[in-house]
This record gives C-alpha cells, structure tokens and sequence, in this order.
C-alpha cells in the first residue's frame, strides 16, 4: 500500500504540459470529424455534439466511464452498467489515457479507482479538479485502499462519493441503478 507522502509527490508530478497537449489534440480530433480514440470504448458508440444533444429531446441514458487497471473488474462494472440500463463511454487502465478520454466524453459518471496501471486515480481527480474538466460529472472512488486518509483526500479532490472495493461494491453498484434510474435528472447525495 502506498503511504501519504508518495500521494502527495505523485500528485504534484502530472505532467500538465502532456496533459493540455493531449485535450489540445482531442479537441482538434473531435473539431475536425476524425475518431477520438480513448481506452476500451464500446465499439459502434457514437457521441452526440452539444448541439445535437441540445435539439434531441429523447431522454439520454446515463454516460458512465471506468477508470480501472484490472480487465475483470472493467468487464463486472462493464455488465452492471449495462444491466442498469446505461451506457459505457468508456473505460482506461491509466490517468493519462482516462483524463484525455474523460475531456472529450464529458461522461455523467466516473468510476474511479485509486490504483492504476500507470498514475493513480488521485492523479485523474487531481487533473479534473484543477482544470475544471467535467465539472458536472458524478465521481465515485471504487478501491482497494478504502482508508480514511484516502477517502478524505480523494473527497478534497473533488469525489462525490468513496467505496470499498472490498466490502460496498454493491453500494456503488445500487448508485449507478439509481443514477441510471433517475435518467440523471440529480447528483448524489453528498458523503
């Protein structure tokens, strides 16, 4: 398990310059037609523009992304997700990947989790909080390092809600029913 101070000098480390190059060529690729690829996206699954959205009254089903390094747990979270009558934006096992994706996808809900393949799901909170990316999005931390000190910087980092992996899986799980449910009509409740 990771200790405090190396959260904190992984969260000063992201690289930001990467990180605006990276929206800068996501927006180009969205503005100009050509495909954003991002992690595991559900193949045939197009987003709709702003404007689009805008004149198209049917309502929408939530928008849920994983962000997760184990391939089991994106597919379980994959298929309840489904199950809820929603859909996957998409999924990435890494914070690079996942904040460029989450840009350019602007999802109703994020899953999080704290270990990544590469950065840390602290690192994503971290990037979305400081450049106010997807502000209106739902982000739920679902970890394995479900202790106080994470659960209290991940909530300072803009989460709206923190799960145990280990033992309130199946909270998070009635959250994004009822999220589904609610056709995004609210945010969650507070912690």
């Amino acid at each position: 398990m990771r200790d405090a101070s190396y959260v904190q000098i992984s969260l000063t480390l992201i690289p930001t310059a990467i990180l605006l190059v990276y929206v800068v060529d996501m927006l180009h690729r969205a503005s100009s037609g050509r495909s954003v690829k991002g992690g595991n996206r559900a193949a045939g699954n197009r987003r709709m523009t702003i404007e689009e959205r805008a004149t198209d009254e049917t309502p929408k089903p939530l928008q849920v992304y994983i962000v997760e390094d184990s391939l089991i747990t994106q597919q379980f979270l994959a298929s309840a997700i489904e199950a809820a009558g929603a859909d996957l934006s998409g999924s990435s096992a890494d914070a690079q990947t996942a904040i460029g994706d989450l840009f350019a996808l602007q999802p109703d809900l994020i899953l999080i989790d704290i270990g990544l393949a590469s950065g840390s799901g602290l690192d994503v909170l971290k990037a979305l909080q400081d450049h106010s990316l997807v502000p209106a999005a739902i982000k739920v931390v679902l970890t394995n390092y479900a202790d106080v000190e994470y659960k209290n910087l991940s909530v300072r980092l803009g989460a709206d809600r923190f799960f145990d992996k280990t033992l309130e899986t199946a909270q998070a799980l009635a959250l994004i029913n009822t999220l589904a449910a609610e056709g995004r009509s609210s945010r969650a409740a507070p912690l």
